[in-house]
């Protein structure tokens, strides 16, 4: 649930370059508009939904009409919900919800989604130390620009995966308990001194 305004960085980074940036419609300069994300926890796991509460303030005295709010689920989502939004996108990492509303002077606007978060996609998620994130943003943009009034986001803890050696000795386990089974606990343990006799 840390939520942190990062319309510095996230403007930046969204700006599609310097051509199509020059050429879009800009945000007039009386624009004043803010905007919070948050799902209400600091933690996240696969199988957990997320429901998130999104506040567009319009700071100023004029009304903003027709601003659009977008919001991206964090990169594990495999569906999201979104009361009066329009979701797009279909698999992990393609999550996004938009809203059309028009902002009155001095008015406050909240907008809700739900996302569904599923499990990582392979190991090479899982190499950094430590945990990984749910990272969800919310921008508002005005007068169709590409470049955001404003951003916010919202950032969770997602546990660390399971080593790969952890995998290998579920497995062998499994084949085991199997092998117990099926054949019964002496044969198990004639297999494990005949795996004991080759390895001296």
């Amino acid at each position: 649930m840390r939520t942190a305004v990062v319309c510095a960085l996230l403007c930046a980074a969204t700006l599609p370059g310097p051509f199509a940036a020059a050429s879009a419609p800009q945000a007039p300069p009386s624009v004043s508009v803010t905007v919070e994300v948050t799902d209400g926890t600091d933690d996240a796991e696969s199988g957990r939904r997320l429901d998130y509460r999104v506040t567009v303030h319009n700071l100023g005295s004029d009304a903003v009409q027709g601003a659009r709010i977008e919001q991206r689920m964090p990169a594990t989502t495999t569906s999201a919900t979104a009361p009066g939004g329009l979701v797009r996108g279909h698999g992990m990492g393609q999550q996004q919800v938009t809203w059309r509303a028009d902002l009155p002077a001095h008015d406050v606007q909240v907008f809700t989604a739900s996302a569904v978060l599923g499990d990582r996609p392979g190991p090479a998620a899982s190499a950094a130390p430590g945990t990984l994130r749910a990272a969800a943003t919310a921008c508002v943009y005005v007068n169709e620009s590409y470049a955001p009034a404003a951003c916010s986001g919202d950032v969770d803890d997602l546990p660390e995966s399971r080593p790969a050696s952890a995998g290998d000795n579920w497995a062998g386990w499994a084949v085991g308990a199997a092998a117990a089974a099926l054949l019964g606990p002496g044969v198990v343990r004639a297999v494990r001194r005949s795996r004991a006799a080759r390895a001296g």
